[in-house]
């Protein structure tokens, strides 16, 4: 004779769950640099400031 046996549901473990959400958002960052870095164009970077006594102002 065989005893039945319960079914256990496992329970979400919410650590688990909190740690694969932070690996897959890693992962998300690290391909968007690298993805930066080596695909796509280049992005505009100013080369050299603008002088000092110029008559624009940038913050008001």
């Amino acid at each position: 004779m065989s005893i039945p046996r319960k079914h256990y549901r496992r329970k979400l473990d919410l650590f688990s769950l909190l740690v694969a959400f932070v690996v897959v958002g890693m992962a998300l960052t690290l391909a968007y640099q690298i993805n930066l870095f080596y695909g796509g164009q280049m992005i505009p970077i100013a080369k050299q400031a603008p002088a000092p006594g110029s008559d624009k102002v940038v913050d008001g």
